[in-house]
């Protein structure tokens, strides 16, 4: 799709970054690998880690029963539902549908939508919305994650002692806030800072679980999918309903996936093999073995596994762990937000690169603020961790079925597989993720209601600012020529005056090819001027990270001064249009770039005009309206100094 965004050429170094994102460039198989890894740990595995704290707990509660064989069924469930969903689905196959290094829905999306496009077909409409449903919902997910995770772990405080539980609010709201405020740090940073901690959790959460099992060994047996199906066929309501607590133990499979373009695959999957993995799986095995040597245990399983005299540090790593926790979904919030904004699926928004080092590390104050409001008012709307699980689940498990459902499309039309092979693999993980959905749809009235709300309303946004810019590029495509329009302009044919010539350079980014630039027909019309030197841009948007350097840029001499420069970019790619130019000197004659003589023309798209033949209903017309009023300026995107910029009104008609 064509659209006004722009982005452009990065330094040679990032594309050698680009290696290492896609797991196995230089930096990941020497020097940079630990570092990588001990990242991946404090960014990427924070959800998924704590989830012990509550996962089994909220089985155990929901099947009422501590009688050994529903214990060791339950924790054959969560077992096969760990290696089938988050090893197999994420680690091993949907983490190899990577879009050149960059991992999550929306990047999912763009990698299905280039694949039907070589084939000489457009996506269909479905698997659009599919993924936009998915990352919508992981949205949601991202609310939830956080003060969910929090709240188990300050929760602990009332197992040291009673007279603690009023404090469990106040603090649990206090850590929420102070995390969102540290985001601006960068996830690079916030890695460095909370992988340790993340590690040190891992490994005591490991050592408890040995030492239960060690305690009471019989609880290996359960590893059998017997206990499992002897669960299902025996009591099938009962397992059927605690498949709405399974889903707690995947949680933040997604976040592997989403996480690519951070960390890239290899430390990724090095983490999760060598540490998470085995250190989650123990945590369980222990968990239950408590439950079965002492039945009262059910109510909080992780904090009485462990012993007496290590409860207060354990329940100050698990409230460090759990803090982190968060930090999965929020940096995933922040790589989806600017992809999808690449993508024209979000309105701009302010985004800061927090590294110069490694790609695709980015804050978005945005998404970061309204994040942090929407946790808060969890955290105090359900006031605790048992009640918010009845808001979990839901959202996560339709993000899972989205992108199984991409998934079908990548097998076929991206990798080439036949339809057999594609449904062998897809159709069971399909499956396992309607099931799982099935089990949480009655926590609607509960809570789940909250997240599917948030994430429907995301969509309707997502859907109403794609619509509107396809609209909008369409009427751009069927304007006027601009070889027809400036030779008219300089010959003064059909009647029009000649405008004058004068000095300087007048850069009009964001036309479509071929096509003239609304702003430089509006400023020929008013002000009957053309500067010395034209330069008219024509912005591609493509469907990978990064557009190939053999067909980056390609620069048109269409004479007297005048030139049109298309301009290809990826969904990762910063745009900075003062970079470009200066590095296109030599290539439009005689000119050189000089910011002191350059002015920057761009499209202020704040009035719309009604279609003789509406294509969009009012209520998304004036949606679109608000969103591109109060969208980042054009000059910011772009890395304009104010000063060199001037802003036109133009009618888009939708």
């Amino acid at each position: 799709m064509l659209r006004e965004q722009f982005g452009f050429h990065r330094q040679k170094q990032q594309h050698k970054q680009h290696a290492s994102a896609s797991g196995g460039g230089p930096r990941e198989r020497h020097g940079g690998s630990n570092a990588l890894v001990l990242g991946a740990l404090g960014v990427v595995f924070g959800d998924i880690g704590t989830s012990p704290i509550y996962a089994l707990r909220e089985a155990a509660l929901t099947s009422h029963s501590s009688a050994p064989s529903v214990i060791m069924g339950l924790l054959s469930m969560i077992l096969w539902a760990v290696i089938i969903v988050v090893v197999l689905k994420y680690a091993c196959f949907v983490m190899c549908a990577d879009n050149e290094g960059e991992g999550g829905i929306v990047a999912l999306t763009a990698l299905v939508r280039a694949g039907f496009l070589r084939t000489g077909r457009s996506a269909p409409r479905v698997l659009l919305l599919a993924g936009l449903a998915g990352a919508a919902m992981f949205y949601g997910d991202s609310m939830i994650t956080p003060a969910i995770s929090v709240l188990s772990a300050v929760e602990g405080l009332h197992e040291i002692n009673p007279a603690f539980g009023s404090a469990v609010l106040p603090l649990s709201t206090g850590i929420l806030v102070a995390l969102f405020l540290f985001q601006r740090s960068g996830s690079a940073v916030v890695g460095r800072t909370f992988g340790p901690v993340m590690a040190l959790w891992f490994l005591s959460l490991a050592a408890v679980g040995i030492y239960r099992i060690v305690l009471y060994p019989q609880i290996l047996t359960a590893a059998s999918p017997v206990w499992a199906a002897r669960l299902a066929l025996g009591h099938p309501g009962l397992a059927f309903g605690v498949l709405a607590a399974v889903i707690l133990a995947l949680t933040g499979a997604e976040a592997l996936y989403a996480d690519i373009g951070h960390f890239g695959k290899r430390a990724i999957r090095v983490a999760f093999f060598v540490v998470v993995l085995p250190a989650i799986l123990l945590g369980y095995f222990g968990q239950a073995a408590t439950i079965l040597s002492e039945p009262n245990s059910a109510s909080q399983p992780f904090f009485h596994s462990v012993p007496h005299w290590a409860l207060i540090p354990a329940v100050g790593i698990a409230m460090l762990a759990t803090v982190i926790a968060s930090q999965a979904v929020i940096s995933g919030a922040f790589s989806m937000t600017s992809q999808a904004i690449e993508l024209g699926f979000l309105p701009r928004m302010r985004t800061i690169e927090t590294s110069h080092a490694q790609r695709g590390q980015v804050y978005v104050p945005a998404v970061n603020l309204g994040l942090c409001i929407a946790v808060v008012f969890l955290v105090l709307f359900f006031r605790s961790s048992g009640k918010l699980t009845s808001a979990y689940g839901l959202a996560v498990g339709l993000t899972m079925l989205t992108t199984s459902l991409q998934m079908l499309a990548v097998c076929h039309k991206v990798w080439g597989w036949s339809r057999f092979a594609t449904a062998l693999v897809c159709v069971p993980l399909l499956l396992v993720d309607l099931l799982l959905v099935a089990a949480n749809l009655p926590k609607m009235p509960s809570g789940g209601w909250f997240p599917v709300t948030a994430g429907a309303l995301l969509l309707v946004v997502m859907t109403t600012w794609n619509r509107g810019r396809e609209l909008a590029a369409r009427h751009a495509s069927q304007g006027a020529s601009l070889d027809v329009f400036l030779r008219t302009v300089r010959t003064g044919r059909h009647g029009e005056c000649v405008p004058a010539r004068v000095p300087g350079t007048a850069v009009y980014p964001g036309s479509v090819p071929g096509k003239t630039p609304e702003t430089l027909a509006s400023n020929v019309r008013h002000n009957h001027v053309l500067h010395r030197t034209v330069i008219v841009f024509a912005n591609v948007s493509e469907s990978a990270p990064q557009a190939s350097d053999a067909t980056r840029v390609d620069v048109r001499d269409l004479g007297a001064g005048c030139y049109e420069i298309v301009a290809h970019h990826g969904f990762v790619e910063r745009p900075n249009l003062p970079r470009l130019l200066a590095e296109l000197g030599g290539q439009l004659g005689e000119w050189r770039f000089d910011p002191a003589d350059t002015t920057f023309f761009l499209p202020r798209d704040e009035e719309l005009r009604p279609h003789a033949r509406r294509d969009i209903s009012v209520w998304r017309e004036r949606l679109f309206a608000f969103m591109s009023f109060h969208s980042a300026s054009s000059a910011e995107y772009y890395q304009l100094q104010a000063g060199h910029v001037v802003e036109l009104g133009v009618q888009v008609a939708l």
